[in-house]
């Protein structure tokens, strides 16, 4: 009896588990996310994405800095980053990046609630590649 109740409990969750639904690229163009502490990420921080704007929240000592972002959508899984010059002012990296079109982003994976991309920026006429991820709240 307690074999049956055990192999009964065993099924449940593995028809529960195939029915969880999976990740695709679409679930990360709005909502909200966050970016986890990683190799080259010294602090977490929060990204609010509706439509074609993105807002980056970092906090640091108590104050949040906001950096607000426009996104060109590519395609589902890929699209590139500008900072958007009518709602902030830039920093001398921001002016960099935005004079350099931007930054490319585009899918490698979707890992669990992650998405996994690898961004790049052509500079010097060089390709620059930096990995990271981004994770659904």
């Amino acid at each position: 009896m307690k074999r049956k109740k055990l192999l009964l409990i065993g099924m449940m969750l593995i028809g529960l588990s195939s029915y969880a639904q999976s990740l695709k690229c679409e679930d990360f163009m709005n909502g909200e996310f966050y970016v986890p502490i990683e190799k080259d990420i010294t602090k977490s921080f929060k990204i609010k994405r509706n439509g074609n704007s993105q807002i980056e929240i970092v906090e640091h000592d108590g104050v949040e800095k906001k950096s607000y972002i426009i996104i060109e959508w590519i395609d589902e899984c890929s699209y590139r980053l500008k900072y958007d010059k009518t709602k902030m002012k830039f920093t001398e990296s921001e002016k960099f990046i935005n004079s350099h079109n931007g930054v490319f982003v585009e899918k490698i994976e979707i890992v669990g609630n992650c998405f996994l991309y690898k961004s790049t920026m052509i500079i010097d006429g060089k390709k620059e590649r930096k990995d990271g991820k981004i994770c659904k709240e």
